[in-house]
């Protein structure tokens, strides 16, 4: 079973019906979190090598927009492969430089809404269609496990927002 080395995330483990609740009950939380978290603390990183509460969160934000567009390439194409999502460059090129927790906590809440409704829309029968996954490895992935998927990049940076938050002092 594939599981995540950081967080203990298995994808097999969660059933289509509860993508939509784990990703919203998610994305809340993180939007809740930025929120509550003291202006001057979200933006700072406990290191120069781990990542702010403001930058995990775009960039779950950015996750989850990017996976609501490849859900519909999966659908129209046969097994199309994607451009990567260049997570690191958009951090090293500051293209989080203007986020802010009051810009990022709301967007946060609707790329996920956008994100569950979309995935609600797909006939079930049609979530075992297969896409070109890249990322972490170049592998077949289906329709399902992005959506899976998108449960893990929820919760897990959940996880790395509250524990970066408290590294700092946010919470």
């Amino acid at each position: 079973m594939e599981t995540c080395e950081d967080c203990g995330f298995a994808w097999e483990t969660v059933p289509e019906r509860d993508v939509g609740p784990r990703v919203t009950v998610a994305a809340t939380a993180m939007a809740d979190a930025l929120r509550t978290a003291p202006a001057d603390v979200v933006g700072r990183r406990p290191s120069p090598e781990r990542w702010s509460a403001l930058e995990y969160a775009a960039h779950a934000r950015d996750v989850m927009l990017v996976l609501r567009d490849r859900l519909v390439a999966g659908l129209v194409e046969d097994h199309p492969s994607f451009t990567p999502l260049y997570r690191d460059e958009r951090i090293a090129l500051g293209l989080y430089r203007a986020d802010t927790a009051d810009a990022v906590a709301p967007e946060v809440e609707a790329a996920a809404a956008m994100f569950v409704r979309l995935l609600g829309a797909i006939d079930p029968a049609s979530l075992g269609r297969t896409v070109a996954f890249g990322f972490p490895d170049p592998t077949t992935r289906t329709l399902r496990w992005m959506g899976q998927q998108v449960v893990h990049e929820t919760e897990h940076h959940l996880g790395d927002v509250v524990e970066v938050l408290g590294l700092v002092g946010g919470i």
